[in-house]
């Protein structure tokens, strides 16, 4: 990003990876300095970025807004824009899938016989029980039409 180049919210957002109610908020709390011009007009400098990611780096450090804001005050532009926000862990590793239950596990089947009244059928229980449960279903299904 080129000194003194405007960005848009949506720019900051991507620029600093906070998304931007944050940054709003941050503006509210009078962390970040208010952007110039208003509305979708509204442009951001390389001065906010460094503030953001000044404030991340801070709020990694699990300082109280106030505390943030005494910080802030003491650093200069090029401390803030030389502090680096914490490294996110790599989201694009493929996770591996969770181990498989130790617990005894049964699946079942959900029938919502009225609005408000739910009937669990095991599916491993066999023929006589799905058929109880159909009867049950048509008695009260045809109770509600």
């Amino acid at each position: 990003m080129a000194t003194g180049q405007a960005l848009t919210m949506r720019e900051l957002e991507r620029a600093v990876g906070v998304q931007a109610r944050t940054l709003r908020h941050w503006i509210r709390l009078k962390l970040l300095p208010k952007p110039l011009g208003r509305g979708r007009g509204a442009r951001y400098m390389t001065t906010h970025v460094a503030r953001a990611n000044a404030i991340r780096r801070l709020r990694s450090e699990r300082l109280s807004t106030p505390a943030i804001r005494a910080r802030l005050t003491q650093l200069t532009e090029e401390q803030m824009a030389a502090m680096r926000p914490p490294v996110a862990p790599d989201t694009e590793a493929p996770r591996e899938p969770p181990p498989e239950p130790s617990y005894p596990f049964i699946s079942w089947e959900s029938i919502t016989l009225i609005d408000g009244l739910v009937l669990l059928v095991s599916r491993s229980r066999g023929a006589a029980v799905r058929r109880i449960a159909d009867e049950i279903y048509r008695y009260y299904g045809a109770r509600t039409s």
